[in-house]
């Protein structure tokens, strides 16, 4: 599974920050041994890379050179990368070891990766194939075939064609997805239904890239087709594709477990074996595909050749020419001005060739699907590790990508755009910070958007040009239409949307067509919430040993004084006890705490509802405090202020989703 990066974080929504560092500050060699062959080695050798890869030869000299370096750079244990032309594998080839521990090389014949979510893809291919025999209409009320509801809570009906383009306006989902306790396994109707994460928008307002999207594709396809996901996949295109080292199963097939490439963190100098878990089967159609890079291959080549698949030992189509010609064409835009999103895949159109592509990620792996069909290519690269570094690998338009475009497709030349004389004096209407629209909105996940996760700011240098940094960039736009903004130097584009009084309420960028973004305001910045948070803590923290000495001190003080400390003491000891419950229990990236949470996790969330709930009882005796005078001044305005953070640090864990068990 995977949700698009604007900043490193946007990539991996499922990564908490869960500990008290994290709410404070901003968090702040492999030998490439191959284990596949390249194909076509008797091609001659071009050096005009603007018409692409055209010697097989030479694509692995670059893509040796480029990927021994990003496998060192980002500490990669294996990677395999797999590139299709003109209907035939053209080149393929692994890196390092898919089992560090054992020293076994990747094999891109049978090496089984997990393609994270570019299985979307693979998933969003059997709606169509469904869609194509007359049993789902793209634009019906997906309740018609479902066996719960979903909630009406916007008059609209979310469409299939909603959930394809991750315009349904239902929120992202990762918690309680996967476990390492089979018997917290549900069925799918069960999983999809306690885990729904609910409408944040009426759909079609905007993208936001949302996992729970494809799980719901995937129950569609299981309920209409009569098979079970993981059956009908197999049956209609692994299968017919003679993807033999292919499956999505919630467990390995005995027959496969042994190709199977390890996960690997990389921590103290070393790679760490990532631990195994169960998958939740209604997420599996969300990308928990697993595929060797060649069987993606296959699959590649049916995509960009009409839906159909041959060689000299099998001829096989998974689509109908018309369908799969359909499937390449926008399906939604915010703007017709602007680049959009296909049938489940996004536009990516880089250095002038058009492209339609995919990231994944799932805990933990990368991977990156592009699609030129003008040029009848495709590529599919993937890594087995979340190293060191994780934000520059596979982000569309950047990392491999960008390497591999600026090589074989230099971009062309771009005449710079000029800003309009007066565009000075309404720069700052579009100035602030946007959050992403996938976004968790409802749930503790949020929190990644304190850091600056999800978010991005644009600014006005004052030059009559907007400033954006996304996906490690620094772009510059100027204004061509009302609302309009285009590259000044690229073919990127932006477009504001505003209200009827002429706010900015949102902005929309195909450098990512996947996310719209929303306007903050003031008070939702990160930059207020880290102050707010920081200041609050600090005033908090500091009562705990105030309240000791005036306990020891002040035992002769009337009842309902004591009773004033007591309760401001008890806030702050049992905010401290919750943000020390967090730092213990919530280490990111352990799939048993990370997905499932467990009943020492309620204990902890309970600590801050109790906080919570003594908070109002505080600002009461903060009344009869000035009423009565029971202290100095200089104490009690001190304990107001203590009473203030407290009702701070209310609404930040209610703004952020960490007031109650909010998952």
């Amino acid at each position: 599974m995977s949700t698009p990066k604007v900043i490193s974080i946007l990539k991996r929504p499922a990564v908490f920050i869960l500990t008290l560092t994290l709410l404070l500050s901003v968090v702040a060699p492999v030998a490439a041994g191959t284990g596949g062959a390249a194909s076509g080695e008797g091609m001659p050798i071009s050096l005009n890379h603007a018409q692409g890869p055209t010697d097989a030869a030479e694509m692995e000299t670059f893509l040796d050179d480029l990927i021994t370096r990003q496998m060192d750079e980002y500490h990669i244990a294996g990677a395999a990368v797999a590139v299709v032309k003109d209907g035939q594998l053209f080149f393929a080839k692994g890196y390092g070891y898919a089992d560090v521990e054992n020293k076994i090389p990747v094999d891109v014949e049978t090496t089984i990766f997990r393609t994270g979510s570019v299985g979307k893809v693979i998933t969003w291919t059997a709606v169509m194939q469904l869609v194509e025999q007359g049993k789902l209409d793209l634009d019906a009320d997906i309740n018609t075939y479902l066996d719960f509801r979903i909630p009406d809570t916007y008059p609209q009906p979310i469409t299939l064609k909603h959930l394809m383009t991750h315009t349904s306006g239902i929120e992202d989902r990762w918690l309680e997805s996967v476990t390492q306790n089979a018997d917290e396994l549900m069925t799918e109707r069960e999983w999809l239904v306690a885990n729904f994460p609910g409408r944040v928008r009426p759909p079609g307002e905007a993208a936001g890239y949302s996992n729970y999207n494809a799980m719901l594709g995937g129950y569609i396809v299981a309920r209409v087709s009569g098979e079970p996901y993981e059956e009908y996949i197999q049956k209609h295109i692994f299968d017919p594709l003679g993807m033999t080292h292919s499956t999505v199963q919630p467990q390995m097939p005995a027959d496969l477990l042994p190709f199977v490439s390890r996960s690997y963190t990389y921590a103290d100098g070393a790679f760490q074996s990532f631990p195994d878990y169960l998958t939740q089967s209604a997420v599996l159609p969300s990308g928990f595909h697993q595929t060797s890079v060649t069987d993606m291959a296959r699959f590649m080549i049916a995509r960009l050749e009409g839906g159909f698949y041959g060689d000299e030992s099998n001829e096989m189509r998974i689509l109908e020419e018309d369908t799969a010609r359909q499937m390449l064409t926008t399906l939604y835009t915010p703007d017709p001005r602007m680049r959009g999103t296909a049938y489940g895949m996004f536009d990516f159109t880089d250095n002038g060739q058009w492209v339609l592509g995919h990231e994944g990620y799932a805990p933990v792996m990368l991977s990156q699907l592009l699609l030129l069909p003008d040029q009848h290519l495709g590529v599919y690269v993937v890594y087995n590790s979340l190293g060191a570094r994780d934000g520059g690998l596979t982000p569309q338009h950047v990392g491999f990508q960008r390497a591999f475009f600026d090589h074989y497709y230099p971009a062309p030349a771009v005449e710079p755009t000029q800003p309009p004389a007066d565009f000075a004096e309404r720069a700052e209407l579009f100035a602030g910070f946007y959050r992403a629209a996938n976004s968790h909105a409802t749930t503790p996940e949020k929190v990644v958007g304190l850091l600056g996760g999800f978010t991005i700011e644009v600014t006005a240098p004052g030059d009559g040009t907007l400033l954006i940094p996304m996906e490690g960039l620094e772009l510059r736009f100027v204004e061509v239409e009302p609302l309009y903004f285009r590259q000044v130097d690229g073919s990127f584009t932006l477009v504001f949307r505003e209200d009827d009084k002429g706010n900015i309420t949102h902005l929309f960028t195909d450098i990512q067509p996947q996310n719209g973004f929303v306007k903050l305001g003031w008070y939702e910045t990160p930059g207020f919430n880290m102050v707010l948070i920081q200041v609050c803590l600090l005033i908090l923290l500091s009562m705990l040993p105030v309240g000791v000495i005036r306990a020891i001190r002040n035992r002769l003080a009337s009842r309902s004084a004591r009773a004033a400390d007591s309760i401001i003491f008890g806030i702050c000891l049992l905010n401290a006890l919750f943000l020390v419950g967090l730092a213990i229990w919530f280490r990111p990236m352990h799939p048993s705490e990370l997905h499932s949470l467990s009943l020492t996790v309620e204990i902890v969330m309970g600590l801050g509802v109790l906080a919570g709930l003594l908070t109002p009882v505080a600002l009461v005796y903060t009344m009869l405090v000035w009423k009565h005078r029971y202290w100095g001044v200089a104490y009690r305005v001190y304990y107001t202020l203590v009473t203030v953070a407290a009702v701070g640090f209310v609404w930040f864990l209610h703004y952020w989703n960490w007031l109650g068990w909010r998952y």
